[in-house]
């Protein structure tokens, strides 16, 4: 019995390491509008700490800025606390929409779009913009397997008034030729140093 119990509290634990409540407080609002709607990073913080961003995921409720409420924090690896769980393919939806957060981190210019096609993942008929169709489309055919998930944030409001954000990183995974030509490069720095090293020889450049 007593190992039963224990067993009960380990995997209790380990779920509250995966989901856990916390406050989340939005300050100020995105920078860019489009079709009438903010779009982009809403600045903010959980619990008073460091200043991030957050992104919507959520077109079918409204949050107000600024303001502060209680959400759920979880990652990819546990999503049963989140808005969208029960969707079908829920887990393939949250890796388009930090897909879709990592290319608008990284394609400024296309905000708008992006934005309105991250709305489109969880709610299917949300207005369009541009070439948002064509950003919905190519998140729903990424690799998942080439991007390193792992520090990705999904905030869910503990009470159906606030909308669901995301945040955190997403970063594209180096593939194999990539690897092979970055093993390379060290490869031939290391000969290099090695080789000056040999002939009595010390290359200090400015």
């Amino acid at each position: 019995m007593k190992k039963y119990i224990i067993i009960a509290f380990i995997l209790a634990v380990f779920t509250a390491s995966q989901v856990c409540a916390e406050t989340l407080n939005l300050q100020t609002l995105p920078t860019q509008t489009a079709g009438g709607y903010y779009v982009g990073a809403v600045g903010g913080n959980i619990n008073g700490g460091t200043r991030a961003n957050y992104y919507c995921d959520d077109f079918a409720t409204t949050t107000r800025v600024p303001s502060s409420f209680a959400v759920l924090i979880s990652t990819l690896s546990n999503i049963s606390g989140t808005k969208f769980f029960s969707q079908s393919e829920s887990l393939k939806k949250y890796q388009q929409v930090g897909w879709l957060m990592y290319q608008m981190e990284i394609n400024p210019i296309k905000t708008a779009a992006i934005q309105f096609a991250m709305w489109s993942v969880f709610t299917p008929g949300s207005p369009t913009f541009e070439d948002s169709a064509a950003w919905l489309d190519a998140s729903g055919m990424i690799n998942a397997g080439s991007y390193d998930f792992s520090q990705m944030r999904i905030y869910t409001a503990t009470t159906t008034i606030n909308q669901e954000f995301v945040g955190g990183k997403v970063s594209a995974v180096p593939e194999p030729a990539e690897w092979l030509l970055l093993i390379i490069g060290l490869g031939l720095i290391t000969y290099s140093v090695y080789g000056n090293r040999e002939k009595g020889v010390v290359r200090i450049s400015a």
